[in-house]
């Protein structure tokens, strides 16, 4: 009973001493445009002594601050804004009013100051937040008239290989979304969406490496979110857009946006017409024939596509939303490569033979995305959110192959000829449903949860017709080459988080649990014809669960410390599991693992987070240890000496690296951006039985980093100029390294009329360097292979803006009307979560 009685007393003493304190937070807001001010100056001082500084804090990228420990009194609030009126308030901190809420505050530009200042402002390239870094995509000049790769490109850790191959932080296991949703793309086809999704449709790229159990757990290295424009300014406006490269490509959009307090509407369709050439060079040398192989060639390739959206929003009443938008992408593609092969003994004067392959693919595509969401707001940041989608991924490739041999010296003898098309389908399709309901108990105390259910279904069949002339008039089919491969996976998860705040101390913890089953089935011709001789279907199910943990303190305004932990995966994509041989590179058959399972990752990370009235600089530090890595390997079979090509799960590895991320702003003309990630890879050895003979690979580890900067600077005559650089240093492979590579982007944009017309002028590739080399090396041959995707380019790109967003909605902005005077406002308990 005493310790009891010890205990209250001591609890009601803490209690009382919390009382004490107060608090005050709120978000700025921007009044012409409704928009959140960030890097607002805040400073709480005494009413009876307006030198007495009592706190102060920095607005973050949503415009929001919360500013505590403040004991009763009356105080001042002053806002500072360079091109901004000064904003201030009065409130009182008092037993019976501890917590002060502004849910918005507005600014107004200074019209006297903006007719004094003749330098015009820019918008930030990029925003740091502790859980993920926001790339503005508009303002970056070298993206104009490109592609949704060539925008990914220019992330900061974010790398995209010759074959549109995404890597982040040099992990290839990482989620592409649109939007905040898989919206289609699965490892299968993201590569040629992304390389028809016009940069223009782009309103920024969120990079969120280290995802709490809210998301997927997909992705071992994270998660980059591709967000389309979709604004929400009052009235009507849109653009044109018409642009061309050096190269041959073209492209022209036009895009147009309705908002009003009941509707919100838009609509954009865009056509791209792309033409590149492309190079690869390989060399081969085997020890055990001394045998080498070569080649060395162009890839001419060319696409067009047209890429359309269009959504509708109701707002129902002032708590409910309803909303229905549609993406579609059809396009056709056409690529070329012509490649000599050279054969002969290492060391010799000459070919024993050469083959000259011609091959052609000819392919037509179709995406569809169809979206319904409903939201109903309970309070500000309280609310239910459902949506339901449907997607759609249809491609048809005629690949043709045409072959001639000639042989030299003694074994010379008449040409031959080998032709062989290999029609090939690809259907995807996948609904998605997904319900999240978020409650902010308290000020203090945030519930997340939510439900999610993913059913994919792939049927790709491919078929071969041969014929031993190069024109294939007597081709005949190929049925020991015909495939057909059905793929299901079924997911369902559901998590649930919690977050609470003590003063500057923030922790979340949440789990995910995730259920999925997949069933895979290869069928032969004979097996296809004939259902009594198919193999059973492959089939594997698996629930695991992925924590998250979450914990930052606020040293100071300024100063963020934040630790996390997070449980992630990479699951199989089903080209990987699909055991038919391919054998479309005539140095290399390849073939997926049905036996393949995911690998798994624990991933921690430390991140500092400094901020500065025009400077930000984010360091973090992370660190991911992975079991059953999936790994392609290469070997030479011993019984027909031909190269072979799987995945299998062949080891454990660990990650660890760190991370600075600067952001400059020279006054409103000049920003710098400066990422440097340097990070330790080591793979552990492993042994295999393959084909009766033993595949090893040796224990790997080293140091590689990157680093990327940025410039944008405004120049008289409201001209922009921004100059981009990358460099990548020495990769290791589980068989070989990368080498090093480097590249520069330039950009130029000026704006005429207000801004009302642009014309955007970039080069790509400015020093013509862009390109990967790779060596392999193995007991028993080595190879050396050169991509590059096509070389220097200039894009040039003109802009029409068109609209009156200038009318303002009816009704209440975001949170509620307030005044713009300085008069005195009483601070009230607000109904929403943290600021």
């Amino acid at each position: 009973m005493k310790r009891t009685t010890l205990l209250l007393l001591t609890a009601m003493s803490i209690s009382g001493a919390w009382a004490t304190e107060g608090n005050i937070k709120g978000k700025i807001l921007d009044k012409n445009s409704n928009t959140p001010l960030e890097f607002v100056n805040i400073k709480i001082t005494s009413q009876s002594d307006s030198a007495k500084i009592a706190g102060g804090a920095i607005s973050d990228i949503d415009g929001k601050f919360n500013i505590g420990k403040l004991p009763n009194g009356q105080y001042t609030i002053t806002l500072t804004c360079i091109g901004y009126r000064d904003v201030t308030r009065r409130f009182t901190i008092s037993d019976k009013n501890q917590n002060i809420s502004y849910p918005a505050l507005y600014m107004t530009e200074d019209a006297k100051m903006l007719k004094e200042v003749t330098i015009t402002g820019q918008q930030s390239t990029m925003k740091l937040e502790v859980d993920r870094k926001t790339f503005d995509v508009g303002s970056l000049v070298s993206n104009a008239g490109q592609a949704a790769t060539d925008v990914l490109e220019n992330i900061p850790s974010v790398e995209v290989d010759n074959d549109g191959n995404v890597s982040l932080r040099g992990n290839s296991s990482v989620e592409i979304w649109i939007n905040g949703k898989a919206s289609g793309l699965t490892t299968d086809n993201r590569a040629q969406i992304l390389e028809q999704l016009p940069a223009e449709s782009i309103e920024r790229v969120e990079v969120i490496d280290n995802p709490s159990a809210k998301f997927s757990a997909e992705g071992s290295a994270g998660i980059i979110n591709i967000v389309l424009k979709k604004n929400r300014k009052a009235g009507y406006y849109g653009s044109v857009q018409a642009g061309a490269d050096t190269r041959g490509g073209a492209n022209t959009s036009f895009n147009i946006n309705y908002n009003s307090s009941k509707l919100d509407a838009f609509a954009s369709v865009g056509y791209r017409h792309r033409e590149n050439v492309g190079k690869t060079d390989s060399e081969q040398e085997y020890f055990n024939t001394h045998q080498y192989q070569t080649y060395h060639g162009t890839s001419p390739n060319l696409g067009n596509n047209i890429f359309t959206r269009a959504g509708l929003t109701w707002h129902l009443t002032d708590k409910d939303d309803m909303g229905i938008t549609g993406m579609l992408m059809t396009g056709k593609m056409n690529n070329w490569q012509f490649l000599p092969y050279h054969y002969g003994v290492i060391g010799a004067d000459m070919d024993t033979r050469m083959m000259y392959r011609r091959s052609h693919t000819n392919g037509r595509m179709l995406m569809q995305h169809v979206e319904y969401n409903y939201r109903h707001n309970f309070t500000e940041r309280h609310f239910l959110d459902f949506t339901a989608s449907y997607n759609r991924w249809k491609m048809n490739m005629d690949n043709l192959y045409q072959d001639s041999t000639t042989y030299y010296g003694e074994d010379a003898k008449a040409s031959e000829y080998a032709y062989q098309s290999r029609p090939m389908k690809m259907n995807n399709r996948n609904w998605d449903f997904k319900l999240d309901y978020e409650n902010p108990i308290t000020d203090a105390f945030m519930l997340q949860a939510g439900y999610q259910a993913t059913l994919s279904h792939e049927n790709s069949p491919q078929e071969s017709w041969i014929d031993d002339t190069w024109d294939g008039v007597n081709k005949t089919e190929d049925k020991l080459y015909y495939n057909r491969f059905i793929y299901d996976m079924d997911l369902h998860a559901g998590y649930l988080t919690l977050s609470y705040k003590f003063g500057k101390f923030s922790l979340m913890g949440g789990l995910r649990g995730e259920y999925w089953k997949v069933n895979t089935e290869s069928y032969t011709w004979d097996q296809e014809h004939d259902a009594t001789k198919r193999d059973p279907a492959f089939k594997k199910d698996f629930f695991k669960l992925f924590p998250s943990v979450f914990m930052s303190y606020q040293l100071t305004p300024n100063d963020q410390l934040q630790l996390n932990y997070t449980r992630r995966l990479r699951r199989p994509w089903g080209g990987q599991l699909n055991s038919f041989k391919d054998t479309r590179d005539a140095t290399m058959i390849s073939f997926g693992n049905p036996e393949l399972t995911p690998e798994y990752s624990n991933s921690f990370s430390l991140n500092y987070l400094r901020t500065w009235t025009q400077h930000s600089l984010l360091i973090s530090a992370y660190y991911r240890p992975t079991t059953d890595v999936m790994q392609r390997i290469s070997w030479q079979n011993s019984a027909d000496n031909i190269m072979y090509s799987t995945t299998k799960n062949i080891a454990k590895s660990q990650s660890s690296g760190l991370e600075m991320t600067l952001k400059n702003k020279f006054g409103k003309n000049f920003d710098l951006t400066t990422n440097v990630n340097g990070y330790y890879y080591k793979l552990d050895g492993f042994s295999y039985n393959i084909d009766g003979q033993t595949i090893t690979g040796e224990e790997r580890d080293n140091f590689q980093w990157n680093a990327r900067m940025t410039g944008s600077l405004i120049l008289p005559y409201d001209i922009s100029l921004q100059l981009s650089g990358r460099y990548n240093s020495r990769q290791t492979t589980v068989q070989g390294y990368r080498k090093a590579n480097y590249s520069v982007d330039l950009g130029v944009r000026k704006n005429f009329f207000n801004k009302k017309l642009n014309l955007s002028i970039s080069c790509r590739d400015l020093l013509d360097t862009r390109k990967w080399q790779t060596y392999t090396e193995t007991d028993t041959f080595t190879r050396y292979q050169l991509n590059r995707r096509g070389g220097r380019k200039v894009n040039f790109t003109l802009t029409w803006n068109f609209g009156n967003n200038n009318s303002k909605k009816k009704g209440k902005p975001d949170g509620q009307n307030m005044q713009d005077d300085d008069t005195d406002m009483t601070g009230g308990y607000s109904g929403g979560g943290d600021m």
